[in-house]
């Protein structure tokens, strides 16, 4: 029986093919027939940063949810890889899972490209209540030498006075385009 969350997103749900990449690949499995009763196409859980690499090559995924303990690499690196990538899931959501979050590791995986952060352990309502939030709430994303993710700005009720950097940008993807690279169809 599946969590009921309604947002503009779940439409999208179907077309979501989303990889497990966390550090309990036991939750990981439990979480799979979850996503899957409430609406989302594919869930596909992997044991390490390799295991995740090799199932990159073979599959596409529109959504990553990672956590800080990922095996190998870990989550935060594995997190700033994805977003270096050439593939389609570098301009992705990724949801970044954090053990312990304090200010100085919510700072870090903001750098790593996180598109949303969240309190581990996750449960099946809240992953389903993270996912539903993350996708109703796309940024741009931004592509730079110095950081790639999620446009970090927050829109402000007063006009922006200060010289605009990313306007003319050529590395912003815009959430048009991010939607036909995840879904194929502009949104």
């Amino acid at each position: 029986m599946g969590v009921a969350f309604s947002t503009m997103s779940d439409d999208l749900f179907p077309k979501l093919s989303i990889l497990l990449a966390l550090s309990n690949n036991q939750a990981a499995e439990a979480f799979k027939p979850i996503l899957r009763s409430n609406g989302i196409g594919r869930a596909v859980a992997v044991n390490s940063n390799y295991d995740a690499l090799a199932i990159l090559k073979e599959m596409n995924f529109n959504m990553i949810v990672v956590d800080d303990r990922f095996p190998e690499l870990g989550g935060f690196d594995f997190c700033r890889f994805l977003r270096l990538t050439s593939i389609s899931v570098s301009i992705s959501p990724i949801i970044l899972g954090l053990h312990e979050p304090d200010q100085q590791s919510v700072l870090k995986a903001r750098d790593a490209g996180a598109t949303k952060i969240v309190a581990m352990p996750l449960t099946g309502q809240s992953l389903i209540k993270a996912v539903s939030s993350t996708m109703g709430d796309m940024k741009p994303i931004v592509q730079t030498n110095s950081y790639n993710g999620p446009d970090r700005r927050r829109p402000t009720d007063r006009p922006w006075t200060k010289p605009e950097r990313r306007k003319e940008q050529e590395k912003l993807i815009s959430l048009q385009q991010q939607h036909k690279a995840m879904f194929g169809v502009l949104k």
